[in-house]
């Protein structure tokens, strides 16, 4: 039995020929990048190179990207330094957001099953506010928000900007100055790279989150992650490449869908949703179920973030805007490069068995 992957919002599949790339060349990895003998000489080239592609793809400056674990520790960096101001976010951002405000100094906007209302926003703004943080791709729904109108509104405003872009980096264009973001989260296991590696971009300095040594010009401690950092340059392009396949993707699931005879509905309106994750109700199943089922004929989806230890909790997003029940019955499908129409045909025709 072939599996099937459809969770790559949650982590995608490995590159292969990337992790290949890296083996044959193991011996340019093996020093620290700050030691300053050869073999450091040669990671800290492999670093840097990987810090100029990762810049340029988001229309940075090498020196605004620091190298961090991974978004949730870019995302709590950004919450860390404004933890005693105003915020504005919204109560659909990932957990590393959601889990670091604190309450009492933070203002939320309510998503409808379209995004986030820019009005809402703008009327929300007063003169304490110091950061809007609102993330570019909803990452259970795949809902897209209104990143350049927002970065727009705030520009000139004295008002701080931070994006998550974890699940719009390689799907949607980012331009950190035309869309006058001054911070952005990504991760390298969402593009094909390896896992626990991310970074954070800054326009303007932050305290030091992890103390310790002078790595990343003493704006991050810790010794760095080369071959994090050599995958996900070289995922980026392959990422802009597989753009079409898998617009072609979600368009055919939609349409196959349409044509079978699943009890079905699509959560959020798919014309505003990334082409990548594709959130589905199914009435007459709960998702726990369906979950189960599924990965018996071995396909992998999910019910809502991964981020929740393993456990089978149903997207909070869908029950924020749609209600519980709804979110019980709902799974998340999320496309990505090794996936082929004959695996959709596959998911919809074990789901189609239930009938």
């Amino acid at each position: 039995m072939k599996k099937i992957y459809f969770d790559y919002a949650a982590t995608s599949i490995k590159r292969k020929k990337i992790l290949e790339d890296i083996l044959n060349q193991a011996d340019l990895f093996d020093g620290n990048p700050d030691s300053s003998h050869s073999f450091g000489r040669d990671s800290k080239k492999i670093l840097e190179e990987a810090r100029q592609n990762i810049a340029k793809s988001i229309g940075a400056k090498p020196s605004q990207i620091i190298f961090t674990s991974g978004a949730s520790e870019s995302n709590n960096t950004v919450l860390a330094a404004f933890k005693n101001e105003k915020i504005i976010t919204t109560n659909i951002e990932h957990d590393s957001i959601e889990n670091t405000y604190v309450p009492e100094n933070t203002i939320l906007i309510e998503a409808s099953d379209e995004g986030i209302s820019l009005d809402d926003l703008k009327a929300k703004i007063t003169d304490e506010v110091k950061l809007v943080s609102v993330m570019m791709v909803n990452n259970e729904m795949g809902l897209i928000m209104p990143i350049k109108e927002i970065g727009e509104f705030l520009k000139d405003k004295g008002i701080s900007f931070h994006v998550d872009c974890v699940q719009a980096y390689g799907h949607l264009d980012i331009d950190v100055d035309a869309m006058n973001i001054d911070f952005l989260s990504l991760s390298g296991h969402k593009i094909g790279g390896i896992n626990g590696f991310g970074l954070l971009y800054a326009r303007e300095n932050l305290p030091s989150f992890i103390k310790g040594g002078e790595q990343e010009k003493y704006r991050r401690a810790g010794t760095s992650f080369v071959m994090g950092a050599y995958s996900m340059a070289k995922s980026f392009p392959l990422m802009i490449s597989e753009r079409e396949k898998i617009k072609d993707l979600k368009n055919y699931l939609l349409e196959s869908l349409a044509k079978s005879k699943i009890n079905y509905q699509i959560n959020g309106n798919p014309k505003k949703t990334v082409d990548h994750i594709v959130n589905i109700y199914f009435k007459d199943y709960r998702s726990d179920f369906l979950l189960t089922y599924l990965d018996m004929h071995g396909i992998g989806v999910s019910a809502g973030s991964a981020c929740r230890a393993g456990a089978v909790i149903p997207s909070k997003v869908v029950e924020r805007i749609y209600g519980q029940e709804r979110a019980s019955h709902s799974l998340r499908i999320s496309l990505g490069f090794e996936n082929t129409k004959a695996d959709i045909d596959r998911l919809l025709e074990v789901l189609g068995d239930l009938r």
